[in-house]
């Protein structure tokens, strides 16, 4: 099973749209101390649920402080890239714009949450009309640019290959 990190933000999005416990099957996940203290938080959408699933989440404080204190950048994020430094995973779902952008400029394997339904289309774990559904929510939820869409739904089978989870 493929080890993925996740950030608060991705969480939240694949909460609401149903996504994030599909995602505890398909993955093994990975959260960073700081990021399931976010998601936890009484009040905040779905802190009970992922309180729940505490158990299909593996939580983890970083042993390689290398990558925190990047500048603006919450410390759920630094934490979920010092995990990926300590090699915890084999790529990240990130939210975060900075996180990103960073991971992006280091040439760090991720994706967005709005990537997720596809790739569960292309894993056969959804068919394709859930999958455009499940996007168009994401598409609502987020705050995803034209330029991301546009590059999400461009992306081929061949293109996401390494984020997809054989197993079913």
């Amino acid at each position: 099973m493929i080890t993925v990190l996740m950030d608060a933000s991705s969480a939240i999005l694949l909460y609401k749209t149903d996504l994030f416990l599909p995602c505890t099957r398909a993955f093994s996940l990975v959260m960073a101390k700081e990021v399931f203290r976010e998601v936890t938080v009484n009040g905040y959408p779905g802190a009970r649920f992922f309180r729940t699933l505490k158990a299909r989440i593996k939580i983890q404080a970083p042993k390689n402080n290398e990558v925190m204190n990047i500048g603006k950048m919450d410390r759920g994020e630094q934490e979920t890239l010092a995990l990926f430094t300590d090699r915890e995973a084999s790529f990240i779902i990130m939210d975060d714009g900075k996180g990103a952008k960073y991971c992006y400029a280091r040439k760090i394997p991720f994706i967005n949450a709005l990537l997720v339904p596809k790739i569960f289309w292309y894993s056969g774990r959804m068919d394709k009309e859930t999958y455009m559904e499940k996007t168009e929510h994401l598409i609502k939820l987020g705050r995803y640019s034209s330029n991301i869409i546009n590059k999400a739904e461009a992306l081929s089978q061949k293109d996401l290959a390494r984020f997809i989870p054989n197993e079913l």
